[in-house]
Order: C-alpha cells, then sequence, then structure tokens
C-alpha cells in the first residue's frame, strides 16, 4: 500500500508540476518589422524592413507617392529569422508602452519594432538611433539584420 502511495506521489510530482508556459499558435510569430521614420524630411522618409520566416522586404516610401512611388526590394532567405525570433521575449515585448522618449520630436527621427502573431499586432516606437533596455537584445538584432541588407 505505502509502494502505491509513493508510486502515486512520484508520478503526480513529475507530470503535474509542468512550470513552463506552452507556446500556442496565438504566439506562433508571423513577422517583425523594423523601421524608421522622419516626419519633416523631403523625399524617402520611411523605411522598413519586414521579416517573415521565408523572405525579407525592403520598403521605402514617401508622403508624396506620386514625386517618389514606392520602392520594395525582396529578399530570399537572407535573414537569420530563428536568431530574430529566439531573441522575442513576447511576455516582455507585449507588456511595452506604444511610446518611448520623443520620437520624430524635432524631426529627430524615430526608430520602431513591430511584431505581429496569430493574436494581434504590437509595435513599440522610440527615438532614432537610441537604445532601450526592455527592446535588448531584439533591437540589436534588428539592427544587425538590416546593416547586412546594406539598408
Amino acid at each position: 500500500m505505502k509502494f502505491l502511495f509513493f508510486l502515486s506521489l512520484t508520478a503526480s510530482l513529475l507530470f503535474g508540476c509542468n512550470t513552463t508556459k506552452p507556446i500556442t499558435s496565438l504566439d506562433q510569430v508571423i513577422s517583425v518589422t523594423h523601421g524608421t521614420n522622419f516626419g519633416h524630411c523631403r523625399g524617402y522618409c520611411r523605411k522598413e524592413v519586414v521579416f517573415t520566416e521565408g523572405q525579407t522586404e525592403y520598403i521605402e516610401s514617401s508622403v508624396d507617392s506620386a514625386k517618389n512611388p514606392v520602392k520594395v526590394e525582396n529578399f530570399k532567405n537572407t535573414s537569420n529569422w530563428k536568431s530574430i525570433t529566439d531573441k522575442i521575449n513576447w511576455e516582455k515585448f507585449s507588456n511595452l508602452q506604444e511610446s518611448y522618449g520623443c520620437p520624430d520630436c524635432a524631426d529627430g527621427g524615430s526608430e520602431y519594432i513591430e511584431i505581429k502573431t496569430a493574436s494581434g499586432t504590437k509595435r513599440v516606437t522610440i527615438e532614432f538611433g537610441k537604445d532601450l533596455v526592455e527592446l535588448e537584445p531584439l533591437l540589436t538584432e534588428l539592427r544587425n539584420q538590416r546593416k547586412k541588407l546594406g539598408k
């Protein structure tokens, strides 16, 4: 009898204490966008790199799309998707504010990270070129991936 009690207690401890949060399909990252914007410039003031598992897309756009049409470049398998997604702490990222500092004040520019999952999209915007501890190491990885593209 003691043996059965000990066996059931051991089994409940082994299988009943799963403390890891399972990744659901709603947490699945669909895309990660790293962009910059300068509101008071002429020409191509907004630049984005959209990373997905299969490709990377680089987009330049302007306030005046007639004079400066949208430019799009696609790159196949140029980004290391896993190195980007491994640096995402979704729980931490989803709890961040929408904006930090004074993005694009006095045309200083803004920089943002936008993560799209099956459950929704979250964007965090900071001052251009500034660091934010809460976005690390993802911000550094996105900047490095962008440099590899020469953008």
